[in-house]
């Protein structure tokens, strides 16, 4: 599984270097930002986020995700990079980063509250119009300690 993993890694990472700079440019160049929400994904359920570009192929991003009712409360708040094969419009991306999980409860006879983290890491495709429309599709790996399973993550957004 690892070895698939870098073997995946180090062919994108190899197509991005010789790729030819009249491929590169369009939106990411100039709509360096971008807000959306991502269904599924790494927050589990959905989350707000947002990336700023800081390279053509480099992306920051942030995320934000709360669930609660009565009682009880959890937030994530993903933070990682995105590294993008191509600077075209449509590419392929690599993803990894870290999602803190803080949580609350405060019913019954005791109260709960503490935080943990776990990992992701993930390869996608991006799909980002002239006009702002921005789409991502993700294959998450979400690992922490010893454990890990895979989870699909789907972004809808807008750049500006």
């Amino acid at each position: 599984m690892l070895r698939t993993i870098a073997v995946a890694l180090v062919t994108f990472i190899g197509l991005s270097t010789f790729a030819h700079e009249s491929v590169h440019a369009q939106s990411r160049t100039l709509l360096k930002n971008d807000f959306g929400i991502e269904f599924l994904g790494k927050a589990v359920i959905y989350s707000f986020s947002y990336q700023r570009m800081v390279t053509p192929q480099v992306g920051l991003e942030v995320g934000l995700s709360a669930l609660g009712g009565s009682g009880a409360a959890v937030a994530f708040i993903p933070v990682g990079a995105r590294y993008y094969v191509i600077s075209k419009n449509h590419s392929p991306f690599i993803t990894a980063g870290m999602t803190p999980v803080f949580g609350t409860i405060d019913t019954g006879p005791d109260n709960l509250s503490g935080w943990t983290k776990y990992g992701y890491v993930g390869p996608g495709f991006e799909f980002r119009s002239q006009g702002g429309f921005l789409f991502r599709a993700t294959a998450y790996m979400l690992f922490s300690g010893g454990g890990y399973f895979f989870w699909p993550g789907l972004n809808v957004g807008y750049a500006f």
